[in-house]
Parts: structure tokens; sequence; C-alpha cells
């Protein structure tokens, strides 16, 4: 999603208006769930993805409509009729897609790139946008504290927003003052902690991008933790070594910390510290061997055996990877399960 709002951003930047399609509402089986989103040019081109096929076929032609009237629509799929059905559209299900006109301004380059920068901290936000009425100077951010820059927006709005139930990516339609808005959930999926910056890492962070994380390499080697290897993490960040490496106050439910350094005592000095965090997810690398070994030294250290049976390790879904290239899939797989799932990895005694 960052890197939608990274190119809705340099859309704006450039003078070009747009149209944002946004999964708002969806029932049985879709193409796309509720967040998913699109942007449509004036020219018909796409960034991003509602479903394909009809869905998008129909997106576009309404933003066509939008462009021309200068106004915001939503429109509604239902994929279980026969129309669907001819156009191989076999999903079953009924979704709802708002279509939200966003011209190149000044008011709204400075909403997203609000919105862009929360993203790139990691942080939730809210992009609340008016869908009736003269939408005009209405769009706005809601920033991880319930806060907004914006003078002008309702009090009730605001307390219809504030009690929303933070998501990764859902969208609804409020309504407030007899207008209605969509507000969007806006959050990197997870923040991916890579401690260790060898070639598993690089293959790790590359893959743990493309799918949304937020990627933080660390390591106390230069020569390895640098943007040269690691072009598509967000942070880099070289240690004076791996004592008190975790941040616990940035660790929580939402990052994931994957151990993957160079030796066995490293391994068990940062996996120690894990323990302490409040991390969803946290796995090392290594075999059913290394892990004994460093179970039985951390256990007489006073780590539970509950602690231990929920770090993943050896990491990864078992898809017999050899390759740093095919332990990263199996990594980040992994990743994406325990994600979408929700369900905690681990949890202190």
């Amino acid at each position: 999603m960052k890197k939608l709002i990274e190119q809705l951003c340099t859309t704006l930047d450039n003078g070009e208006d747009l149209v944002l399609a946004t999964v708002c509402n969806q029932s049985g089986s879709t193409p796309r769930v509720a967040g998913a989103r699109m942007i449509v040019l004036r020219d018909g081109r796409i960034l991003g993805t509602i479903g394909g096929g009809l869905v998008e076929a129909t997106a576009i032609r309404e933003a066509a409509d939008c462009f021309q009237n200068g106004r915001s629509r939503c429109h509604s799929f239902d994929l279980s009729n026969d129309d669907a059905a001819v156009t191989d559209m076999i999903c079953g299900g009924r979704m709802e897609c708002c279509l939200e006109y966003v011209p190149a301004d000044q008011h709204n380059r400075a909403v997203f790139r609000d919105l862009l920068t929360a993203l790139q901290s990691g942080r939730r936000s809210i992009l609340v946008s008016p869908l009736s009425g003269d939408t005009g100077e209405g769009r706005f951010v809601l920033d991880h504290k319930g806060r907004t820059n914006s003078t002008m927006v309702p009090e009730s709005l605001l307390s219809a927003v504030r009690q929303l139930r933070p998501s990764t990516s859902a969208a609804s339609i409020l309504a407030a003052e007899g207008q209605d808005y969509l507000a969007s959930s806006f959050a990197v999926g997870g923040t991916l902690y890579l401690i260790g910056a060898g070639h598993v890492a690089a293959c790790t962070a590359e893959a743990a991008a493309q799918v949304g994380f937020r990627v933080v390499v660390m390591d106390d080697r230069a020569e390895f933790a640098n943007r040269q290897r690691f072009p598509q993490a967000d942070e880099v960040r070289v240690l004076p070594s791996f004592a008190d490496c975790l941040p616990a106050a940035e660790i929580d439910s939402d990052s994931y910390l994957v151990i993957v350094t160079r030796g066995h005592l490293h391994d068990l000095e940062v996996l120690e510290q894990a323990l302490r965090t409040s991390a969803g997810y946290v796995g090392m690398i290594g075999s059913r061997k290394k892990r004994n070994s460093i179970y039985t030294r951390l256990l007489d250290r006073g780590v539970t055996e509950v602690q231990l049976e929920q770090v993943r390790c050896p990491i990864g879904m078992a898809i017999e990877a050899d390759t740093p290239e095919e332990i990263a899939v199996s990594i980040v797989g992994e990743l994406i399960y325990q994600r979408a799932t929700g369900r905690k990895a681990w949890h202190l005694a």
C-alpha cells in the first residue's frame, strides 16, 4: 500500500488529477477484500488493482464520469448474477467500490504527503474523504493518536472516525452532518526486524518489502548493513554490538522479529532479548540441533518452556527450501500467514 500512495503522491506532484478506487464493502467471494485500492488516471491507465476483469473495467468507466463531473461516486457489483458469469467473474459475491475524485491541488498534495509520511514511519492513519456534496478541502488524515491538522472537521465526524476498529487496510462509509464520508485505514502490514544482514536477510528483505512489510535491517557489520545491499529496506541500522539491540519501546504486536545473525552466540543473545519484547512474531533460523542447544542455555537463564514453544525455529514454512532465495520465500510465506490470521505467535508466561 505504501508503494501505491507513493505513486499517488508523484501523480499529484506532476499536476495530474486522479481517481482513487477503494473497495469499501464486500460479502461472499470477491476478487479483492475491503480496503483494496487502485488509482485511475485520466487517460484510463491504472496503478494497483481491485480485482481485474469486469470490476476494473467498470471502475475505469465510472472514473471517466468522475473526471468529467469533478465528483466522487460509489458503484455496487453483483458477482453472483448472469452478467458476472458471462464475463468469467465466478466469485459469487457482492462488493461496493468508492471512486474518489482527487484533483491535483495544494490541499490534496499536502494530505497525501501526510499519509505517506505516516506509512513510511510505520504509523497507522485514517484517510477521511467526503463522497457527497462539495468535496473541496474536506479530505483529511487522522493520525495514530486520533489527531488531525484540519480545523474544519465536524466533531461528530471526528468522534465516528475515532471509534473505528484499527485495521491495516479496511474502508467504511460514515455519515455526519448530512454528508457521506469514506474512512480508509492505512498501515504498513507490520514491521519486519531482520537481525542479521547476510545473504538470507537480503533475499528476505526484498521479498517482504514486495508484500507490504516495513523492513528494518540490523547488524554490527557496516560492510553488510548498508543501502547498497538493502535498497528495499525502510531502515538500515549499523549496531555497535548485538547487546541491547532491540528497542522494546518500538516493538509491539505488529512487529515481526527474524533472527538470522552469523553465529549461535549472537542468535542466543538476540533471542533472549526478543523474548522480553511484545513482538507478535519471533523466528530464528537454524537446525533443530542448534535450536535445542540455544534453548537449553536459555532455560538455564530462566526462560520458560511456554515462551520457547511459541518461537518459530526452524523458521519458515516446510517447503524443503535450500538456497537463500528459497529460504526467504519460506520465511515470508510464514510471515504472510501470521499477518493474515492475526494470531500471536508467542507470548510471555
